[in-house]
């Protein structure tokens, strides 16, 4: 080995040995954080709160580092994704960082100690998300992707700890909270998920350094809604599936589902080279919480609140209104305009 190679090889070392060091002490930070949450130490959370100061010190000096380390050898291929990736990973620890603070401050604030199902489910939720950026950090340490991808699979885990941690906040089983206090828990336990989500963005950021892989994006999933779902929502989804389906996830239902597809629809998407096969009318779903499964809800010449009384949180409701009295053609000719729109908004055209 030259020299030169010798030299690029130690400082390598030295920006991936900084990183863990960061890493394990804001795995620390958020390991003191959640104690002090749990045991009541207020003590602790102040003095966590403080501790992230050093933290942002030894951000500054990795950031230095690394771009120093590009202009001195002006890397490419693996060192350079390398590179990219340690600048990306030393921004996510400082966040983890402040999550450790935000957690703390709260847990200095609660009037009311943690109690009950509340308190076990979070500890649940902070040992897993906890568990995973530990997992993370091995597998960054180790540069072994199949660490890394094993530990993304953990982030369904900590978000159905966050989905009783919630529900039980909702209930209120204990003591009935103040406003502050339930808005402190709600802070809380959405940072911890935060933890598992930035500990998979680590394990993403391992895979591209070590094989130049980025992160597939999912299918956008798409709900087309209307009376019978016999007619313009089965169209809709044809096109989605004959010329969006890498990017999107189409489905459809009608509040009082026809026994089959118009005959005249059929015809009309057949004639165009869709294929049919497997698309029948349904009905809209009987459990609330189902909808969650969609980002966007499509309403045609209706509003959402005729097929469900409240939506969930994540998906978008939107209204279009379609000619009724128009020819099929003309309307399949609208309709596929704006389901290219809503495409191309909400992923992008073809090409990215």
């Amino acid at each position: 080995m030259s020299l030169l190679e010798q030299r690029l090889a130690n400082d390598l070392q030295d920006i991936q040995s900084g990183i863990l060091r960061l890493g394990h002490g804001v795995h620390k930070a958020l390991s003191n954080a959640v104690n002090g949450l749990l045991t009541g130490d207020k003590t602790l959370s102040y003095r966590t709160v403080l501790g992230d100061h050093p933290v942002n010190r030894e951000v500054d000096a990795l950031n230095l580092t690394c771009h120093r380390f590009i202009a001195k050898h002006l890397p490419s291929a693996g060192h350079l994704r390398f590179i990219s990736s340690s600048l990306r990973i030393i921004i996510l620890i400082e966040r983890l960082g402040d999550y450790a603070v935000t957690i703390s401050r709260e847990a200095a604030q609660l009037e009311v100690p943690l109690q009950g199902s509340f308190k076990a489910d979070l500890e649940v939720m902070a040992f897993d998300a906890l568990e995973m950026l530990q997992q993370a950090l091995m597998a960054f340490e180790n540069d072994d992707n199949e660490l890394a991808t094993a530990t993304t699979n953990m982030a369904r885990k900590v978000d159905r700890d966050f989905v009783l941690a919630y529900s039980d906040l909702l209930e209120a089983d204990g003591e009935p909270l103040s406003r502050s206090d339930q808005f402190g828990r709600l802070v809380i336990i959405r940072q911890i998920e935060r933890v598992s989500d930035q500990a998979k963005n680590l394990c993403e950021d391992v895979i591209f350094a070590q094989t130049g892989e980025t992160k597939q994006r999912r299918r956008y999933r798409l709900l087309f809604l209307d009376e019978h779902d016999d007619g313009v929502t089965q169209m809709a989804v044809a096109i989605c599936r004959k010329y969006h389906s890498d990017r999107i996830q189409a489905d459809s239902m009608g509040l009082q589902a026809a026994e089959k597809i118009r005959p005249d629809v059929r015809e009309l998407c057949e004639s165009k080279g869709f294929d049919l096969s497997g698309m029948d009318p349904s009905s809209t779903y009987k459990n609330e919480t189902s909808w969650s499964d969609h980002d966007v809800v499509i309403t045609i010449n209706s509003e959402i609140s005729e097929f469900v009384s409240q939506l969930p949180y994540g998906p978008v409701p939107l209204r279009w209104d379609l000619p009724t009295d128009s020819p099929l053609e003309s309307t399949f000719q609208v309709l596929s305009g704006q389901v290219d729109d809503l495409v191309h908004l909400v992923r992008g055209p073809a090409t990215s």
